[in-house]
């Protein structure tokens, strides 16, 4: 601690060398007055041989403690002179120089204990840093910061935004790989309390690297002693679909935790607002996604594990997700393609000016799946679209929500602002993704006219950047299910979670992150009392909507279905789902009679998750 202070203060320029030299001249002079009191040496004559040592008596006057104090005096005038002599001064000068230099450019390493460790300089980091500040439960805990980019213009950039230098003095900014293993020691990883992997903007092997990273971390953090949570953040779907098929982690204290940016942005809004509306009786929702990029794709995939209602046992509604972009049927083909198991079951359209292609699902499987998809060719400022979002407005079975998902934070505000007029009149609620400012869009809102706009993303100030909710409610529904299946049960949430694999974990999170919306669909509360109330119809009913929800969540995982015949032969359970990824249960709730207390079971322990 004493030696980052002493480097921090030496790094912040030449006013301050000299204040250390000059109180370090001062101590030096206070400390030969003191000793000098002995000889009743005056002040001033010590100040005299230490500003000019030439003044020093070269004869030898008398005897006994006269020789004494001649060598006293001796030690007075080296001391000015190796203190105050310009060359001494600018020897110290070029020390305090390079110290200083290594520590701007992150070259200075020391010993950390209990930090919070950020590997990487990305985007990201200013909403961690922030909401570290802001959370009390990091109170007063060190943070280290090692990018592999320039650490003097990051940091500035960090404190300008920060504004806050009591809480900048906190950090520590290492420059380094996080897939550098000498590099990952220097930081302790060993001993921080916490860790994100989130890496650096613009990186074309990002994933990778961060992965990477991950692997040297577990080899780093064994033994003995407290799990340490770690947040890796990755871009790639297809990154997301490697782990799905991983086995749980054996040996490390790390316990780690993947996150998909653009998926956890979406969740922020889907799950932890009551920004999509619920479709009545003879209703359904129809969500419109306009852009082609990662979170885009993201926003589609977030709805698809969640938009799950009662409507569609009732009156056959799906739910209906739309993509519109210009020269979509590419992007469809891949779409399609990267999750095929998904749509093997599913309806799903491309449409155009000059038509509409319809695909059923495969028939050897059967027509289950409460979700269908839409692929459009177009702008969402051409006219087709506009005359298909003015008709879908005035649609009363239809509950419409729009999505503008370009990676371009101006392109989604200026969408945004001039869609037709009709959309607002109608109150349809449209996300806007934005990055770093909401001033633009807030002004809009503040006016009134341009209907139900909403901002979501990094720039939202209900981001939770610490990535903190996202896993608790999951390890809630785990330890649901681990108290009445274990083999034998875990003493606690945590020590369930640490045993689960990748895709356990994240398919309990999908289970957890449904539970707002299913409590908004059946008009609940989250209290014991309202779930005791529930009669059997409705507790079957929301049994069903689980169920329907688990299918769309292990299909996106990658999971497949078996054809409707071959699902009666259920003795190869296990080694269909764990050797082949096919999944026996994904079929209709009709036919799952003896799995149904597994729903149930989510549902009556709705108020202990949420």
């Amino acid at each position: 601690m004493i030696k980052r202070t002493i480097d921090r203060i030496l790094s912040e320029g030449e006013g301050r060398q000299l204040a250390w030299l000059a109180a370090l001249a001062l101590t030096l002079f206070l400390l030969l007055v003191l000793i000098g009191s002995f000889w009743a040496l005056g002040w001033t004559d010590i100040l005299n041989l230490y500003l000019d040592p030439g003044g020093f008596p070269l004869e030898t006057q008398g005897g006994g403690g006269q020789g004494s104090l001649n060598i006293f005096s001796l030690i007075i005038a080296f001391g000015g002179i190796l203190i105050l002599n310009a060359l001494t001064v600018s020897a110290f000068s070029n020390v305090f120089d390079n110290i200083s230099e290594k520590y701007r450019n992150g070259e200075r390493r020391y010993r950390m204990r209990g930090h919070v460790l950020i590997l990487g300089g990305s985007r990201q980091l200013l909403g961690i840093l922030k909401a570290l500040r802001d959370n009390h439960g990091f109170e007063g805990k060190d943070i280290v910061v090692m990018t592999s980019g320039d650490v003097e213009s990051l940091r500035a950039g960090m404190e300008t935004a920060l504004d806050d230098k009591r809480f900048a003095s906190r950090i520590t900014w290492y420059r380094g790989e996080r897939n550098n293993e000498e590099d990952l020691r220097s930081a302790c990883p060993d001993h921080a309390s916490c860790i994100y992997i989130i890496g650096e903007d613009d990186e074309s092997a990002h994933d990778s690297i961060s992965i990477g990273a991950a692997d040297l971390l577990n080899g780093i953090c064994t033994g003995t002693g407290a799990g340490i949570p770690c947040y890796i953040t990755l871009e790639m779907h297809s990154s997301m679909d490697v782990f799905q098929y991983l086995p749980k982690e054996e040996g490390s204290r790390l316990r780690t935790e993947i996150v998909n940016t653009s998926d956890y942005t979406a969740e922020q809004l889907l799950v932890d607002t009551p920004f999509l509306p619920i479709p009545g009786e003879g209703q359904f929702l129809h969500i419109v996604i306009a852009g082609n990029s990662r979170t885009a794709r993201s926003f589609a995939s977030v709805a698809a594990h969640i938009c799950h209602f009662p409507s569609f046992a009732r009156d056959g509604r799906r739910t209906v997700i739309s993509f519109i972009h210009p020269g979509i049927r590419s992007q469809m083909d891949k779409y399609v393609a990267n999750h095929q198991s998904l749509f093997d079951l599913s309806h799903y359209a491309y449409v155009s000016p000059e038509g509409r292609e319809d695909f059923a699902p495969k028939k050897e499987y059967g027509d289950f799946l409460d979700i269908e998809w839409e692929f459009i060719n177009g702008s969402i400022a051409s006219p087709f679209v506009r005359v298909e979002l003015e008709k879908w407005a005035a649609d009363p079975a239809r509950k419409l929500v729009l999505a503008m998902c370009s990676d371009d934070s101006s392109v989604n505000l200026s969408a945004a602002l001039h869609l037709p007029k009709s959309i607002y009149k109608a109150g349809v609620p449209v996300a806007v993704y934005q990055k770093d400012h909401v001033e633009v869009l807030e002004k809009a809102v503040g006016s009134g006219m341009f209907g139900c706009l909403t901002c979501y993303g990094e720039a939202s100030p209900d981001n939770d950047a610490l990535l903190l909710r996202r896993s608790l409610r999951g390890k809630r529904v785990n330890y649901v299910y681990d108290k009445q299946y274990g083999n034998p049960p875990a003493a606690s949430a945590e020590e369930a979670w640490a045993g689960l694999s990748f895709a356990h974990k994240l398919s309990s999170i999908a289970s957890a992150n449904s539970i707002p919306l299913k409590l908004r669909a059946f008009g609940l509360e989250p209290t014991q009392a309202s779930i005791d109330a529930l009669d059997d119809d409705t507790i079957e009913a929301l049994s069903e909507v689980e169920h329907r929800r688990w299918m769309a969540s292990v299909l996106l995982m990658g999971y497949s279905a078996a054809p409707a015949a071959e699902r009666r032969d259920r003795s190869r359970f296990k080694e269909l789902k764990d050797k082949e990824f096919v999944h026996l249960d994904i079929a209709p709730y009709s036919e799952l009679a003896h799995e149904a207390d597994k729903d149930m079971l989510i549902v009556k322990n709705i108020p202990s998750i949420i």
